[in-house]
């Protein structure tokens, strides 16, 4: 363990929910960079505030629009709210790691190798880093094809194999239970 410049030990944990914090908040900014550039939908400009509020205060799809569009108030409320969730995430997990560790630790981990070694962790990992691979993988795929970044197709299907490669992976890091069941 090594300290801060506060002299606080720096554990290893990082909170899940500072992770998911930083992803959200990051795929949001790329999205509304995408819509800026026409590059989110293939037909349609998003209205963030139409599509969070289900068309409560306007359209979720406006007019398609060719080259940069910027609303000013919907986007900017869209770009400042994933900044604060990137800065909150950020900060929960400068607090627990070295964000540079961390950064590290999602390309380099126990997980990955186990795509084509299931004898390191048995076929859960295995299972969970193929359901994670290809669910990003379908993702990207699709949204830079098609332009379908907000698909919800396509997020069903993400959905369902990266969410099954978390579980897959918690699982198998599960101490052994007892054989007996009674």
């Amino acid at each position: 363990m090594s300290d801060d410049v506060t002299g606080q030990t720096m554990t290893g944990n990082v909170p899940v929910y500072a992770s998911a914090m930083v992803f959200i908040g990051v795929w949001g900014l790329v999205l509304a960079a995408l819509n800026m550039f026409s590059m989110a939908h293939p037909t349609y400009h998003i209205s963030w505030g139409g599509l969070f509020t289900f068309e409560a205060t306007n359209a979720a799809f406006g007019e398609a629009k060719d080259g940069f569009h910027f609303e000013m108030l919907g986007d900017t409320i869209f770009i400042a709210a994933c900044a604060g969730l990137i800065g909150f995430g950020s900060k929960t997990i400068g607090e627990h790691r070295e964000l540079g560790d961390w950064v590290k630790g999602l390309l380099i981990n126990d997980t990955w190798p186990a795509l084509n070694d299931p004898s390191l962790a048995g076929g859960q990992r295995t299972s969970s880093a193929w359901c994670l691979l290809l669910g990003l993988a379908f993702y990207l795929y699709f949204g830079i094809a098609h332009q379908g970044w907000i698909d919800v197709g396509v997020y069903s299907v993400s959905i369902a194999l990266i969410a099954s490669g978390f579980a897959l992976n918690r699982a198998s890091r599960a101490p052994p239970g007892d054989e007996k069941i009674d």
